[in-house]
């Protein structure tokens, strides 16, 4: 018996209109959401060649006139930002004392401490211990009972701190105090306590805004040791190549980078962008090999991926899921 076709009914065209807006939405949310992940990786690029080019950059001129050149730009451009958002910089009265705090952590000593430990180390190594900031993070949070922290991540900070033991050559019998290496750890616990004290202003100030006035506080701390040191640099003599690096230095590593990666942890959450971050020493060394032809002992390799694993470790298995 032959089958008699049963001629389905057409869908409403409610329904096929719906169908379609749901597409259009679906192929929007991925656009954006691709565009948000190479946003990130622009940041990180950004950061890691910052780092080699402004290594190329100390060899030629003084540090500290070099970061202080930058920030006589920088700190106004960041006002130019705020208004430009429609942001205001107002202080708040009991502020000034954490602004303060904020600004010596995050650019002033910060300043003195990575860029001099940029000139007597590796950008590699200067990226990669200047990455044990949140290690650095963890302890304080822990130290004045701001968080509880989890077992886990305490497995991954030691884990990390292993692999700066092996890439400072402590297993090898290559161990040496640079002390380019020994300020730039200083600098990341310094930064430390930025991340510890612009949590609590974040709620009376935007990033922005934050950004602003800590950077131009951070400034005048920078002022003594810069200005006594731009003031014996012959600028005239500074060749064309140094100059890029400093133009690059001054607009992308924070200005053109900063708000990008705000954005990113206001749609992603901190936890899950700071991962992104571990690629920068990664990537830093991938940078020196073409522009600075570097070579790294073995040993180096092994522990950076160590740290790397630790940093990781305690980033992920750190993070509490949140109550139902």
């Amino acid at each position: 018996m032959r089958e008699e076709h049963v001629a389905r009914p057409a869908a409403p065209p409610f329904a096929i209109q719906v169908d379609v807006v749901h597409q259009r939405e679906l192929r929007s949310t991925v656009t954006r959401r691709l565009l948000l992940y190479a946003g990130i990786f622009y940041v990180v690029v950004a950061w890691a060649l910052n780092t080699v080019l402004a290594k190329q950059a100390v060899l030629e001129i003084d540090p500290l006139a070099f970061t202080f050149m930058r920030f006589l730009v920088m700190s106004p451009l960041a006002f130019v930002f705020v208004w430009m958002s429609g942001g205001r910089i107002r202080v708040h009265h009991g502020d000034w004392s954490a602004l303060i705090l904020c600004a010596a952590c995050g650019f002033g000593v910060y300043q003195y401490c990575w860029i001099v430990g940029l000139k007597y180390t590796t950008p590699f190594a200067s990226s990669l211990l200047g990455a044990m900031s949140p290690i650095f993070t963890l302890a304080i949070v822990a130290a004045f009972k701001h968080e509880q922290v989890r077992q886990s991540r305490w497995v991954g900070a030691a884990i990390a701190l292993l692999g700066v033991a092996v890439f400072e050559g402590a297993f090898s019998g290559a161990l040496t105090a640079r002390i380019g290496d020994i300020l730039t750890l200083a600098a990341a616990l310094v930064f430390a306590g930025y991340n510890v004290t612009s949590a609590k202003l974040l709620d009376r100030y935007t990033s922005l805004e934050l950004l602003a006035i800590t950077m131009a506080i951070g400034t005048l701390m920078i002022a003594p040791g810069g200005a006594f040191a731009l003031a014996h640099t012959h600028l005239a003599a500074i060749t064309w190549d140094v100059w890029w690096r400093l133009i690059y230095a001054t607009i992308f590593p924070v200005l053109l980078t900063y708000p990008v990666w705000t954005r990113a942890i206001g749609i992603l959450g901190a936890g899950r962008v700071s991962i992104f971050s571990f690629f920068t020493p990664v990537l830093t060394g991938i940078f020196s090999v073409p522009l600075l032809h570097a070579a790294f002992p073995g040993y180096e390799l092994v522990g950076a991926a160590i740290c790397l694993c630790g940093m990781l470790v305690a980033s992920i298995k750190g993070t509490k899921a949140p109550a139902q």
